[in-house]
């Protein structure tokens, strides 16, 4: 258990950047565990951290009358947790629906391999808008199977700045995937073949 024995908390609430980086270096590996046990998942544990932590700066200013800080992250990053794994299941309940009545049967038609070139077209495209950290760090995390140690130990980082530059790779990759038209036919269509990428958190 993390005891608060410094007024940090005060300068928090105050916008102060350094006491946030404190807070931030005290709880973002829990957070990271605890959302690492619920979803099995790198790539979600990691998108739970920043949004926990994007939560507790917006909410900034109640912090320092928290009783029990570590308790309220835990609940607050337990409860974001599950609201993503129940969205998540209904996403794929939704995309069997879909699959069962929008796949026909036989190989793909020519207009499906032509949907399923340029989607691959439009997702290198978009890595290759990324800063050569960020694309490299998606590579390893999303393409090879690094773990997050695994990667910064191959590029001679730290976990933290890999898992910074993971999710914003992958916030903008959301961004950028979700304004075209051919992503969600091709997910339909070819959905076994896209399961290492974490299609449902580019969505």
């Amino acid at each position: 258990m993390i005891v608060e024995t410094d007024n940090y908390l005060h300068r928090v609430a105050d916008g102060d950047p350094s006491a946030f980086r404190q807070l931030f270096d005290r709880y973002s590996d829990r957070v990271f565990g605890v959302a690492m046990n619920y979803t099995k998942s790198h790539t979600l544990a990691e998108e739970a951290v920043q949004e926990i932590f994007l939560k507790l700066w917006t909410k900034r200013a109640s912090l320092p009358a928290i009783v029990q800080l570590e308790s309220y992250i835990f609940i607050l990053a337990r409860n974001h947790v599950l609201n993503v794994l129940r969205g998540i299941a209904q996403e794929k309940a939704y995309l069997r629906e879909q699959l069962q009545t929008a796949v026909p049967e036989g190989p793909p038609a020519p207009a499906s391999l032509v949907m399923r070139k340029q989607s691959l077209e439009i997702l290198e495209a978009a890595l290759q808008l990324l800063p050569a950290q960020q694309r490299t760090v998606f590579r390893l995390t999303q393409q090879m199977g690094y773990s997050l140690p695994e990667a910064a130990a191959e590029l001679g980082l730290s976990r933290n700045t890999v898992r910074n530059h993971l999710a914003r790779a992958m916030a903008f990759l959301r961004s950028h995937v979700s304004k075209q038209e051919n992503i969600i036919p091709l997910i339909l269509l070819f959905p076994a073949e896209f399961s290492s990428w974490h299609w449902y958190t580019l969505m």
